[in-house]
């Protein structure tokens, strides 16, 4: 991940003619509540959509949003990390100002420079490598499950969720744990000033973190220069190896600032949408205590019934039809994924959980195509073994009630700011 200082723009660059009938002025981009209810009836009423709001054409249909992923010669990946509401001017010219340079290095570039910049990191971000951490975050996950108390009423997300995905991703980035609270509210005010709805003030605020945030992935790089370690800057100037033909110092400190927003932010949410998916359906939840076996399909299933991300986004760069719908070249694109992912064309009863179910791995909450989710079997493994833990430890766990979810306001990540759980179910 990364948005590139071209990216800023204070317009949404809309094509001439877009409508704003049907389903779209009814539609709630930032509000997740209700939302997959929204996403089903427009499947079966109006599966392509315009939204004023955003303007943006929304796509609900699995069948219609795979060929998107997969055409990067008439569908472009470049607005992905774009801010949706547009910046104010003077935050534009704050960051330029201060040194904002951070380039599109992955989910936002398009070939050919996406094909050379994921060869290389693919060599560093793979499954070998991952397997090689998986005993070393065993014991981050086991250390946070035991650091719950002893018993009573917890939040999920501020006690368990929030820090642990960073940790374990400082392990791949060599960052010290004492840095895991300015990381995680820099990615914060980062989501909100990329797929939020901030105001002025919101985004001035926000963009001084972002700010401060691309200059510590810069100084990051600058260190690894002089001291290399194990770790994925440093390996990826030695990749570099001087020759900015491969990779360039800025496309590196990118792939940092990339990698320390999307290796843990989606890891948080979908924490918590796991557990409370599992929780709200208690039989599925005790199936796994009873059997630990049933876990990995239970993973799939809960990144397809509740996504941490709900969509992806691309540009046309030419007239298009998506499901009957003539789009003009220009246009902005949605592609509803937390909708594909309940799509009853391919998914039988799609809005019920189901953790034995066959076709559970069918979803597309890692994306699809030439950028397919490249951290995808880190995100898993932690799923395994975060659930895997709290089964063992605490196997009568429930939620508390009456304490209705209030979920982050943006168009794409989604999970909830609080999960409430009574540990020992005493409660």
């Amino acid at each position: 991940m990364g948005w590139a200082v071209t990216q800023l723009s204070t317009t949404l660059d809309a094509p001439a003619g877009c409508p704003h009938a049907g389903l779209g002025p009814a539609y709630r981009p930032f509000d997740h509540t209700g939302m997959y209810a929204f996403l089903a009836r427009a499947q079966v009423e109006e599966p392509v959509f315009h939204c004023p709001e955003i303007n943006y054409w929304v796509v609900t249909r699995r069948a219609d949003i795979l060929p998107i992923f997969r055409d990067h010669a008439r569908f472009s990946a470049a607005i992905a990390l774009s801010p949706v509401t547009a910046l104010d001017p003077h935050v534009v010219a704050f960051l330029q100002a201060g040194g904002y340079r951070a380039e599109a290095t992955q989910v936002s570039c398009d070939p050919p420079r996406h094909t050379r910049i994921r060869a290389l990191v693919t060599q560093l971000l793979s499954q070998k490598r991952f397997n090689a951490l998986e005993p070393r975050i065993e014991a981050l996950v086991a250390r946070a499950v035991a650091a719950l108390p002893a018993r009573g009423c917890v939040d999920m997300v501020a006690d368990l969720a929030y820090d642990l995905p960073a940790l374990v991703l400082f392990l791949i980035l060599g960052i010290p744990d004492a840095d895991t609270p300015l990381i995680k509210r820099w990615s914060d005010d980062r989501l909100l000033l990329t797929f939020g709805d901030l105001d002025p003030a919101g985004q001035r605020h926000a963009a001084e973190n972002l700010l401060a945030f691309w200059r510590y992935c810069e100084a990051m790089v600058e260190d690894r220069k002089r001291q290399p370690r194990d770790d994925y800057a440093s390996h990826l100037l030695a990749i570099r190896d001087g020759d900015d033909g491969r990779l360039t110092e800025v496309e590196i400190a990118s792939l940092c600032f990339g990698l320390l927003l999307a290796g843990h932010e989606t890891t948080t949410n979908m924490t918590a949408n796991a557990l409370h998916a599992l929780l709200t359906h208690r039989p599925a939840w005790e199936a796994i205590c009873a059997d630990p076996a049933l876990i990995p399909n239970a993973v799939e299933e809960c990144l397809r019934y509740a996504a941490s991300v709900v969509c992806w986004r691309r540009r046309a760069l030419v007239d298009v039809e998506i499901g009957g719908v003539a789009i003009p070249a220009g246009s902005n694109i949605l592609l509803a994924t937390g909708a594909a992912n309940r799509d009853p064309a391919h998914f039988r009863d799609p809005a019920r959980f189901d953790i034995r179910r066959a076709a559970a791995r069918d979803h597309v909450a890692f994306g699809n195509g030439i950028h397919f989710c490249i951290g995808a079997p880190l995100a898993r493994m932690e799923l395994r073994l975060i659930l895997t833990a709290l089964a063992r430890r605490w196997p009568a766990m429930r939620l508390v009630p009456d304490r209705p979810l209030d979920y982050i306001r943006t168009i794409a990540f989604r999970g909830p700011k609080a999960l409430w759980v009574d540990l020992d179910g005493a409660a």
